[in-house]
C-alpha cells in the first residue's frame, strides 16, 4: 500500500507544464492573454499570481488544470509573470514559475548599405548587406531564388543569393522575433564583372600645352558610364565611352592629375589615373602656370615676385611650395584672387609695369622689362598732388559717368555721363591709390597735358588713353615717382 501510495504522489507531483506566451518570447500585441497550463490545479492551495510585481490573482480564471488572465494595454518592452501555490503532495511542497516575454509591436527598419540600395550588385553570388533590427531574419527572393539569414546582436546581416547576370525583381524582407516585418522591393542588376578601361598613356612631361587622350571602355552586359576629370574637374568628352576623345588645349605649365573611371550597372568602377607636368615653353609670359612647372620661365617669375617684394626664395626653376607663397601674397597685393597660380590676371601683371615720372610728366608702358610705349601726361596741380608710390589698375571702365570726388573743389558739382564733356573723357583706369585715376579728357582740356593741371589723376590725350586701355590689365603695377 505504501509503495502504491508513493506511487500515486509521484504521479500526482503539480507543476506548471506550460506557458503562454512562453518563456523569453517576443509578441506583437499590446494586449493578450496568459495562459498557465498547472497539473494539479484544483488540489493547491494559496494560488498566488502576479503579472508586473502586481497581484493578478483576482482576475485569473481557473477551468480545470488552466488558469488564465488578461493583460491590459502593454508597453512595448519585458513583462515578467510569477506563479506560485503550495501543494499536499510528499514529493513538492511549493509550486512555483518565473518567467518573461517582451512585447515588441515596432516595425523593423530595413537599411541596404553600398550599391545594392539603388539595385545596382557587383558581387557573385548577389550579397544584399545592411543593418535592421538585431537577431531579425532577413529573406531575399527574386530569380526564382530564395535565401535567408539572421541578423547579428548589433543588427547588421549579410545574405547571398544566386540571382542571374542581369536585371531580377528582388522583394528583401525583414522579420523581427515578435513578427513585425518590413519589405523591400528593388529593380535589381546583377553584374559582377567589372568593366575594362583603356586610355593613351601619357608621358611623364609633355612637351605642348595641349593633349589629346582616346579612351575605350567596355562592359558585359552594356555601354558603362564613363566620367573624366581634370585637376579636380570635370571635363566633356566627345563620342562612346566605347571610342571616346578627349582633348584639351593651353594647359598651364605645371604638374596636373587626370583621372577617369568607367562603372556599370553593378556598380563596379575601373579607374585610370595619371600625373603629368606640362612644360611647353621657357619664354616667361607664353602660357600659364602652376605648381609643378620648372625652367628659365619659372626663374623669371621667381625674380619679378622677389622684384615686388614678395619673395625671398632660391631662383631655382622650380615653382614649389615658396613660389606658390610669393605668388598669393602678390595676388593679396595687388587685389587679385588669391590661389598661388599664375593665370591670365596675374600673368599680365607680372608680365608689364606703368610707370608715371612725375619729373619729366610722361607715364611710360613696359612689357617684360622693355619699353613698349611712352605718352605725355598730366598730373597734380601743387595742391592736389599726385602721389607716389606702387599701385595696382584695380577698374577698368569705357565711357565711363564721371561722379563728384568728396573734395572741396567738387562740392557743388552734379555727375556728368558720357560725351564730349566728360572729365574723364572716353577710358577710365582707376589705381589702388585712392581717388586716383588715368584716364582721358574732353577737347577742351587737351591743352594741359605735359603740366601740373589736375586734381590728382594722371590725365592723357583721348587718343593716348584709348591706345593704353588696349595695352593693359585689371592686376597690372602702376609705379608712380617723381
Amino acid at each position: 500500500m505504501l509503495a502504491a501510495l508513493a506511487g500515486w504522489q509521484v504521479l500526482a507531483v503539480p507543476r506548471v507544464s506550460a506557458v503562454t506566451p512562453g518563456p523569453d518570447s517576443y509578441v506583437k500585441n499590446h494586449s493578450l492573454t496568459v495562459v498557465l497550463n498547472v497539473k494539479g490545479l484544483p488540489r493547491l492551495n494559496g494560488v498566488r499570481v502576479t503579472f508586473d510585481g502586481g497581484d493578478v490573482t483576482g482576475k485569473a480564471t481557473r477551468s480545470g488544470d488552466k488558469l488564465t488572465f488578461t493583460t491590459g494595454d502593454l508597453s512595448d518592452g519585458a513583462h515578467a509573470v510569477s506563479f506560485n501555490a503550495t501543494s499536499s503532495n510528499l514529493f513538492r511542497h511549493e509550486v512555483r514559475k518565473d518567467w518573461r516575454f517582451t512585447v515588441d509591436t515596432s516595425v523593423p527598419k530595413l537599411v541596404l548599405a553600398g550599391s545594392a540600395d539603388e539595385g545596382r550588385i557587383n558581387t557573385s553570388p548577389a550579397t544584399f548587406s545592411g543593418t535592421t533590427e538585431p537577431y531579425s531574419t532577413i529573406t531575399v527572393s527574386g530569380g526564382g531564388v530564395r535565401a535567408s539569414g539572421q541578423a547579428d546582436a548589433s543588427g547588421k546581416y549579410a545574405v547571398s543569393a544566386n540571382l542571374p547576370d542581369g536585371p531580377s525583381n528582388v522583394i528583401i524582407t525583414t522579420a523581427d522575433r515578435a513578427g513585425n516585418s518590413t519589405t523591400k522591393r528593388l529593380r535589381a542588376y546583377v553584374d559582377a564583372s567589372p568593366p575594362t578601361l583603356k586610355t593613351t598613356q601619357l608621358s611623364k612631361t609633355i612637351k605642348n600645352s595641349g593633349l589629346k587622350v582616346r579612351i575605350k571602355a567596355l562592359d558585359q552586359l552594356g555601354e558603362p558610364k564613363l566620367k573624366l576629370v581634370l585637376d579636380g574637374e570635370a571635363r566633356k568628352y566627345s563620342g562612346p565611352p566605347s571610342h571616346a576623345v578627349f582633348a584639351v588645349k593651353n594647359l598651364a605649365q605645371g604638374r596636373h592629375a587626370m583621372v577617369i573611371t568607367a562603372s556599370d550597372k553593378g556598380g563596379n568602377v575601373v579607374t585610370s589615373k595619371q600625373t603629368f607636368v606640362v612644360n611647353s615653353t621657357e619664354h616667361f609670359g607664353s602660357a600659364a602656370m602652376w605648381p609643378g612647372a620648372r625652367g628659365k620661365d619659372v626663374k623669371v617669375l621667381q625674380k619679378r615676385l622677389a622684384a615686388a617684394g614678395v619673395y625671398d626664395g632660391p631662383k631655382n626653376g622650380t615653382y614649389d611650395d615658396r613660389t606658390v607663397t610669393g605668388v598669393k601674397k602678390f595676388q593679396a597685393k595687388f587685389g587679385m584672387p588669391v590661389d598661388g597660380l599664375v593665370g591670365t590676371m596675374a600673368l599680365n601683371a607680372l608680365s608689364g609695369q606703368i610707370v608715371v615720372d612725375l619729373g619729366d610728366l610722361h607715364l611710360y608702358l613696359y612689357r617684360d622689362g622693355k619699353l613698349v610705349r611712352s605718352y605725355p601726361v598730366a598730373v597734380g596741380q601743387p595742391a592736389y598732388p599726385t602721389p607716389t608710390g606702387t599701385y595696382v589698375i584695380v577698374n577698368m571702365q569705357m565711357d565711363p559717368t564721371w561722379l563728384p570726388p568728396n573734395s572741396d573743389w567738387a562740392k557743388d558739382a552734379t555727375p556728368i555721363p558720357p560725351g564730349v564733356d566728360n572729365p574723364l573723357g572716353t577710358r577710365w583706369m582707376g589705381t589702388s591709390a585712392s581717388g586716383v585715376g588715368i584716364h582721358g579728357v574732353p577737347p577742351s582740356e587737351e591743352g594741359t597735358i605735359g603740366s601740373y593741371a589736375s586734381h590728382g589723376c594722371i590725365r592723357m590725350h583721348n587718343v593716348d588713353a584709348i591706345d593704353l586701355f588696349e595695352r593693359i590689365v585689371v592686376g597690372m603695377p602702376v609705379i608712380i615717382r617723381q
